[in-house]
């Protein structure tokens, strides 16, 4: 008997494995530490053969770390439990490079929401960060499952793995017993681990691009004899750099091209060649990534076009050809992409553009070849000194979020200038940029546009919130927003050649009284602080006057940058009165920016001076421009201050009990969003420490009296109407009722002017008199969660006068939020009315962003209204939806963007379930980094 139960038992499991649907959210492609790429899947019965050579192939004490015993060979029985299982109970994934398996992560539930983990490296593979990498998606599919604690037994000479655990920033316990280490530590990420991952993908990303960005060797594929296709240019760009590396060719229709040979094949190439540049049709890239890993390569960039911007194969193509690199360890720049140069002492340009640019310290990046090479010429034609540049064309890969990481730490760069036309990762850039702007300005134009349509080619989720809310989130990143190619340029030009100015006062001088008025005006339409101004300096040939009025007005303690406006007169030496100019502003350290009204001849003559000697300063035609360049270097120094503060923690907050409420709400929705009712919103409120104003829905005149009564007078009635429930003017609401008789009066008369509605009515505690607010989040897309803040009325939202940020919020980025919307003014009282309590409110304001960042299956909440008092904030009411959560673009694993899936990339078995015998899990726990 015992043993058909035990056979029944046995029959239940594979039947539950045979069900269990194939995760295929868990595939990802990820970045190793040395810059290259795999792939991470969870493992398929298909991959026995491949685990067996894998398991073969390691050293004798790569397998007993693992094992705790010889193991030569993995038995059919252990192959079959090693790659069959229930993605739910006993998880396995295992890393990709090529068709090959080079580590494997598992684990195996032992006790509710506690797992045993192991893992094994292949030792060729081992220093890359493949452990901690996958520790991260073994936990993230863990608590997926309800599991909260992964317990390990380790040799203790095995260092390298204790060492995987004990870095990640967990809370790790361990204890020895037996000769073993036994591990254990809570899998939820914390503070520690977060900036852990961050500063791995920081490194494993920087890496990938300085592996790109500075190859010893180069294969041009796809060259042609004919001038102006893009292969020849690139290769006539690379020659004309002074690039010192070895340089190869390959050509199909020549046998040699500018003098050098040509191969007809890559796998011809004598490598190893690090870079390939792939000059060909767009489905002839894909066929030549196998032959690239042939000879070495680690990066490729792709200047040929056809793929997403072409329509939806295009697009699949596109995919496909991405999931190819990584799984060869290959980071790809592109398709459609302008390419990359650096300049000083070794130079290369691998790009579309015929020659460098000045050498200097300002680093580019833009997507589109048409906009790339917009930004990269308008930098040249100004002087720009460009340190490194990158045209991305469809950032199907490599990003800007990576050139980011790369130049955070690049001492050679100073300055960086991005052009955006979309953003796959918004939150992940903000986080960066934030961190970046600490050090060195990030100026960064977004085409101007209603929407947040992304160009072709660019694969992006689509955003339900207005454009100004990514313009919003941006700004508090600390960038430097500009709306043009020649704006962003103008800044950059300023920033370039006068640096991060002091502070932010501002001097103005002209030489003429309506010039000056029209740069007075200017600097008032830019919001600059205008310390000082000099409008009357005599219009004279005598230039020593604009020389002595600069020199007072640049003296000690005055002004920070300088906006001189000068008319010309038509016989004054421009250019030596402009290097004077520029000669006391150096000596003074203040920042100065020059408009010259003047004919064209004599000011172009002067614009080609000021571009040749870096020593002048920017100059213009007109006092907008002028300003606006200044206004963006002085942007630079008001940017909100980094907060260098962790993001504020409330230890009476209740997520387990939260999430509680959430997936009894969502059991029986299947996927449609469900609304929560009044007890599920004021419980998962209360969760957050945050509480409701008690109310009491009423039926009739003698249920508002009993409600009443127990709450108290005065009393609010309201319709619970959505549309009319916060709608005094519509009369749906009633405030301020102090006794039964105003109550039944009330009652009455809403019921006969409200008729139309059959909405009940509802009684509710009164607040104290105070500054009524609304407060929203909303799980975006693309931003993940966003929280918005305005004040309660038809006019704040028709006129779109609302603050965004993303959660969670240090005390100053909550302050912040509270105070952007230009209607906020109110909260500090007015006519002899007292200010509201910006505390309390700022208190909702964290507690709301803790929830949303917590509980991604928060679709939208919104508390309307907050009323803000002299001493509080009351909550009146609340509306909640939920739903199914969404994979958030910057979640708690490292995985590069796009889709890793392997329906949508590389083709492989289908992921059918297949039953087979749990057995003995001999090793569990047991691991071999």
């Amino acid at each position: 008997m015992a043993t058909s139960r035990e056979e029944a038992r046995r029959d239940d499991r594979a039947a539950r494995r045979a069900r269990a649907p194939y995760p295929a959210h868990w595939e990802a492609d990820i970045a190793l530490r040395d810059g290259g790429a795999a792939h991470v899947r969870p493992i398929l019965p298909s991959d026995a053969e491949a685990l067996q050579r894998f398991h073969v192939s390691q050293s004798e004490q790569s397998r007993y770390f693992r094992f705790f015993a010889p193991m030569p060979e993995l038995s059919p029985r252990d192959l079959e439990r090693f790659t069959v299982v229930d993605h739910h109970d006993r998880v396995a994934l295992v890393v990709l490079q090529g068709d090959e398996i080079i580590a494997v992560g598992r684990f195996d539930r032992v006790d509710g929401d506690q797992a045993e983990v192991a893992f094994n490296v292949s030792d060729r593979y081992q220093g890359r960060g493949l452990g901690s990498v996958l520790l991260e998606h073994l936990a993230a599919a863990a608590r997926e499952g309800g599991i909260r604690t992964f317990l390990a037994e380790v040799l203790p000479a095995n260092h390298r793995m204790i060492s995987v655990f004990s870095d990640a920033g967990f809370e790790v316990r361990r204890t020895y017993d037996d000769g073993v280490v036994l591990v254990e530590f809570g899998i939820d990420p914390t503070a520690r681990s977060e900036a852990v991952r961050r500063e791995r993908e920081h490194r494993a990303e920087a890496r990938a691009m300085a592996r790109m960005l500075t190859p010893a060797s180069v294969v041009v594929v796809g060259v042609s004899a004919t001038r102006d296709a893009p292969g020849g240019r690139v290769l006539r760009a690379l020659e004309a750099s002074g690039y010192a590396g070895a340089v190869h060719v390959v050509a199909r229709d020549a046998f040699e091209i500018g003098g050098r040979p040509a191969h007809a094949r890559i796998q011809d190439v004598p490598g190893p060649v690090d870079l390939a540049v792939l000059a060909l049709r767009a489905a002839d890239c894909l066929d030549a990534i196998p032959a690239c890993a042939e000879i070495g390569v680690t990066s490729l960039v792709i200047t040929a076009e056809g793929f997403a911007e072409a329509g939806e194969d295009g697009a699949a193509l596109q995919r496909r050809l991405v999931a190819r690199a990584r799984r060869h360890g290959m980071r790809v720049l592109g398709p459609a992409a302008f390419g990359f140069l650096r300049t000083g002492a070794d130079p290369i340009n691998v790009s579309l553009s015929p020659r460098l640019p000045r050498p200097g310290t300002t680093a580019l990046a833009g997507q589109s070849s048409a906009l790339a090479a917009m930004i990269l010429a308008s930098a040249d034609a100004r002087g720009v000194g460009v340190a490194e540049f990158v045209g991305s064309g469809n950032r199907a890969d490599v990003s800007i979020n990576d050139c980011l990481q790369r130049w955070e730490e690049n001492d050679e760069v100073r300055l960086v200038g991005l052009a955006l036309e979309s953003m796959g990762n918004p939150r992940k850039f903000t986080r960066i940029a934030r961190r970046v702007a600490r050090t060195k300005p990030v100026v960064v134009l977004r085409p101007p546009g209603l929407t947040a349509t992304a160009p072709p080619g660019h694969d992006v989720r689509a955003t339900a919130l207005p454009r100004r809310a990514l313009d919003q989130v941006l700004a508090s990143a600390g960038v430097v927003p500009t709306r043009s190619v020649d704006h962003l340029a103008d800044v950059l030009e300023m920033l370039d050649r006068e640096g991060i100015p002091a502070g932010a006062r501002v001097g103005l001088i002209a030489n003429n009284a309506a010039l000056g008025a029209t740069l007075r005006g200017a600097a008032d339409s830019y919001g600059l602080d205008v310390a000082d101004e000099n409008r009357a300096v005599p219009l004279m040939e005598d230039a020593r006057l604009l020389v002595r009025a600069l020199t007072r007005m640049a003296a000690p303690g005055g002004v920070d940058v300088v906006v001189l406006a000068l008319l010309d007169t038509g016989t004054a030496d421009l250019a030596d009165l402009v290097r004077r100019l520029a000669q006391v502003a150096d000596g003074s350290a203040v920042g100065l920016v020059v408009c010259v009204v003047a004919e064209p001849g004599r000011y172009d003559a002067l614009a080609r001076a000021v571009r040749d000697d870096h020593a002048l300063p920017p100059l213009h035609p007109t006092p907008a421009l002028a300003v606006r360049a200044a206004a963006g270097a002085i942007a630079h120094v008001r940017r909100p201050v980094a907060d260098d503060a962790e993001p504020v923690v409330r230890e009476d907050v209740d997520d387990a009990a939260a999430r509680a409420i959430i997936d009894a709400a969502l059991a029986d929705a299947g996927s449609a969003p469900v609304e929560l009712d009044a007890d599920d919103r004021a419980g998962l409120l209360a969760c957050y420490g945050l509480t409701l104003l008690p109310a009491r829905p009423v039926r009739d005149a003698a249920e508002a009296a009993t409600a009443a009564a127990e709450l108290g007078y005065p009393v609010a009635l309201k319709s619970t109407d959505p549309v009319l429930r916060h709608r005094a003017d519509l009369g749906g609401v009633r405030l301020g009722i102090t006794g039964p008789q105003h109550l039944r009066e009330a009652y009455d008369a809403m019921r006969t002017e409200l008729a139309f509605s059959d909405a009940p009515l509802m009684v509710q505690a009164m607040a104290a008199p105070g500054v009524p607010v609304v407060l929203r989040s909303q799980e975006d897309p693309s931003l993940g969660p966003v929280v918005s803040f305005s004040l309660a009325g038809d006019a704040t939202d028709l006129l779109g006068d609302i603050a965004y940020d993303i959660p969670p919020f240090t005390e100053a980025g909550a302050a912040r939020l509270i105070a952007r919307p230009a209607s906020a003014v109110k909260l500090d009282g007015a006519g002899g009315l007292p200010a509201a309590d910006r505390a309390a409110l700022r208190e909702v304001v964290v507690r709301v962003g803790l929830l949303a960042e917590d509980l991604p299956e928060v679709a939208s909440l919104e508390l309307y209204p907050v009323i803000v008092s002299s001493r509080g904030a009351s909550i009146i009411d609340a509306r909640i939806v939920v739903a199914e959560a969404p994979n958030r673009t910057d979640g708690a694993r490292r995985a590069l963007p796009g889709v890793a899936a392997t329906s949508a990339a590389e083709p492989a078995e289908p992921p059918a379930g297949s039953a087979g015998r749990r057995g003995g899990a001999r090793g569990r726990g047991r691991m071999s980094a």
